[in-house]
């Protein structure tokens, strides 16, 4: 049986991979951004910035979404611990499947494998379950802003730049018994690491308004040449 020493290990040379093939480098960038839907400036006025940590708490859906444009423009993106995130969903959202690393169990190398993939990728999405202690969340942020990795936390963290919390959505499209579903909003309250009164922002998560091949995204800065097609791998991880 296959130690989770191997499987780490296994892990870093697959993302290693990756970086040969593309020609990437973590050494640095060339922006502190990195694009964003346009409906969502009004969640992240200041963009996807490089190097920090944004939670998110009651809904997979924003955390795909802030991620979406990112991914689509070119960027790489890893899931950790998220078990029910499936490819559809991810596609739906704008996700490049190409570019998209999935480890749904990775057990008690919880804090190995999102460090490998925080010093590999250029978004990581953690679940809520991951066996993380306070000080591995730290020593997460800190590489994250070291190499320039974004991190979208699902659930409480501490020390976040920025708490997303979805506090209420409401579907439409359905008249009088008649008619489906057509999209839906999502309210969501926005608290600044740095302080400051807590904004409400309805914006639409469901349906064409929130695409990301709208026009507006702004162009990503890659490092290195773009990627081959490739297909999804899962990474594995411990049960």
């Amino acid at each position: 049986m296959e130690t989770a020493e191997a499987r780490i290990a296994r892990a870093r040379e697959a993302l290693a991979g990756v970086q040969r093939r593309v020609g990437t480098t973590r050494d640095r960038w060339e922006a502190p951004t990195l694009p964003l839907t346009p409906l969502l400036d009004q969640v992240l006025p200041q963009g996807l910035r490089r190097g920090q940590v944004i939670a998110v708490a009651g809904s997979t859906s924003l955390m795909l979404a802030l991620a979406a444009a990112a991914s689509e423009a070119g960027s790489w993106t890893a899931a950790v611990g998220m078990p029910a995130l499936g490819v559809v969903a991810a596609a739906r959202r704008g996700l490049d499947l190409a570019r998209l690393a999935l480890v749904p169990h990775p057990g008690a190398q919880a804090a190995a494998t999102a460090g490998a993939c925080v010093d590999g990728m250029d978004v990581v999405l953690l679940g809520p379950r991951l066996a993380l202690s306070e000080a591995d969340r730290r020593r997460l942020a800190s590489r994250a802003r070291e190499r320039g990795t974004v991190i979208l936390a699902e659930g409480a963290w501490t020390g976040a730049h920025t708490t997303l919390t979805a506090v209420g959505s409401r579907w439409h499209g359905l008249g009088a018994g008649d008619g489906r579903l057509r999209g839906r909003e999502l309210t969501v309250r926005i608290e600044e690491r740095r302080g400051g009164t807590a904004r409400l922002v309805t914006l639409p998560i469901e349906g064409a308004a929130l695409g990301v091949a709208a026009a507006g995204v702004r162009a990503p800065a890659r490092r290195g040449a773009s990627a081959p097609a490739a297909s999804l791998r899962a990474l594995g991880g411990a049960a």
